[in-house]
């Protein structure tokens, strides 16, 4: 079986199965397991975001994913009911890095991942859907991490609004746009059979499939099909950029319950999936490096005013959320070199000390300005898995003496509002390393600059806050 440019075949040891591949791309290559100790580990993100976790209890010490809504499904912390999918979390974990992403889909939340694996994002009519929803933003941030190279699974089911079925349903209505973009037509209102489970065909293997939906038309160019029945496409792989986005319409052939039925293979196709989804990044030689920063502030007539606040990124206007108002404005990725990645403390430090000094400048006010240079204590928290180990490390400290020319400010018009009495900063960094070889960046700074200005109503004082980001992610050569 060929797929994706990889030659694969499985065998049956024991109670497990060893899957074999060879690399079309690696002439000389000899056939050996795919778990090798000179192989990068890959780590998979799974979305809690969009899905909730299992609620719906049986007892005082049972709680489950819900029948009557598709609420907690395909959870891998639901060990009992067969809707979880805890029996693929624990083959994931023996050779991945699996971590959850309880944030929205952004370039810095999927800095550090390979494989993206959404199950089935809540519909949010149901009681206890999700609060959230997946949004524009989020779905360019999927498409963006796939053009670098990433891979995505995407598990939907289909839409069922029926009284007499259980409803399995997912938030089609944002799922779709996405696939749209991707040239999908995808038909969630086809349930395959309700009687019985299909034995769709990947290659050699023999897939149980449930009620799920399927591919529209014709097969769009770049997209493949993954799981096929008597002329039906209920699994899609389409190339995006560099990476890919794998699509199976039945959320629930990986859950507890169809993982290891008898008579199919879902188990050996889910494990083997995953090893085609695999992004080669090669050695860490190529990075995107995204910045973006913001200012906010509760303007006033007496303090900050709205025309000032505005002046400070000439060409932007802000908005008001939530009190503040907003300034929010971010630079065009650059391609940068393993190299060129700049990090605010020393890397050897932290591989071994538990404090390090990184050396911060603060978050300019005025476009065009400098901010002073500063040192920040910080905490060092190693987090290891094989040759991979993340680095968080992270420090506040409160400034004080510090003139307007040292945040970037014009003495002249600030010093007039108000007196600088305290900057507040903190940082957050988050370094991955394989073997030593860095694998993503995400550089996060925050400030809150108190001035005393008794004329201003709100607590006497002009309260400006700052912040700014970098985010490196590797880029597939």
């Amino acid at each position: 079986m060929e797929i994706a440019g990889r030659i694969c075949y499985a065998e049956q040891e024991g109670n497990d199965l060893c899957f074999h591949l060879k690399y079309k791309r690696e002439p000389g290559y000899t056939a050996g397991t795919c778990c090798t100790e000179d192989e990068i580990m890959k780590r998979i993100v799974i979305d809690s975001f969009f899905h909730q976790t299992p609620g719906h209890r049986l007892s005082r010490n049972i709680a489950t994913g819900g029948y009557a809504y598709n609420i907690g499904r395909y959870s891998p912390y639901d060990v009992f009911h067969p809707n979880g999918i805890s029996m693929l979390y624990a083959d994931m974990v023996g050779k991945y890095d699996v971590r959850f992403s309880n944030e929205p889909l952004t370039d810095l939340a999927l800095a550090d991942a390979d494989i993206l694996i959404m199950p089935n994002p809540d519909y949010p009519l149901y009681p206890g859907a999700a609060p959230y929803r997946i949004d524009e933003p989020d779905r360019e941030a999927m498409l963006h991490f796939a053009q670098r190279g990433g891979s995505i699974l995407l598990l939907i089911n289909s839409f069922l609004s029926r009284s007499d079925f259980w409803e399995e349903n997912f938030d089609y209505e944002r799922i779709l746009p996405f696939l749209k973009k991707l040239g999908i037509d995808w038909d969630p209102d086809y349930m395959s059979d309700d009687d019985e489970i299909l034995p769709s065909m990947c290659g050699p293997f023999k897939v149980g499939y449930g009620q799920g939906g399927r591919l529209k038309g014709k097969l769009p160019e770049g997209v493949e099909p993954l799981l096929t029945w008597e002329g039906e496409v209920f699994g899609i792989r389409a190339s995006v950029g560099k990476g890919c986005v794998a699509v199976i319409g039945d959320a629930g052939l990986v859950s507890n319950g169809l993982y290891g039925f008898p008579t199919f293979d879902n188990r050996a196709f889910m494990l083997h999936l995953l090893e085609t989804l695999e992004p080669d990044f090669g050695e860490g030689e190529m990075f995107e490096r995204l910045d973006f920063a913001s200012h906010h502030c509760g303007v006033s007539p007496m303090g900050i005013t709205e025309e000032l606040f505005d002046s400070l990124r000439p060409g932007m206007k802000s908005f008001f959320d939530h009190d503040y108002n907003h300034l929010v404005w971010e630079d065009k990725p650059v391609r940068v070199s393993a190299g060129e990645i700049e990090l605010p403390f020393s890397l050897a430090e932290a591989e071994t000390a538990d404090r390090v000094t990184a050396k911060i400048t603060a978050v300019p006010i005025e476009y065009g300005r400098e901010g002073a240079a500063l040192s920040m204590p910080c905490n060092v928290v190693r987090t290891a898995k094989g040759d991979r180990t993340d680095y968080l490390v992270t420090g506040m400290k409160f400034y004080e003496g510090l003139s307007w020319k040292d945040l970037g400010a014009d003495e002249a018009v600030f010093g007039k509002i108000g007196e600088l009495l305290t900057l507040n900063t903190v940082v957050q960094y988050m370094v991955g390393t394989e073997k030593g070889r860095i694998r993503y960046a995400t550089l996060k700074q925050g400030q809150i600059m108190y001035d005393h200005n008794l004329k201003n109503p709100v607590y006497g004082y002009d309260i400006l806050l700052s912040s700014r980001c970098t985010v490196y992610s590797p880029v597939r050569p």
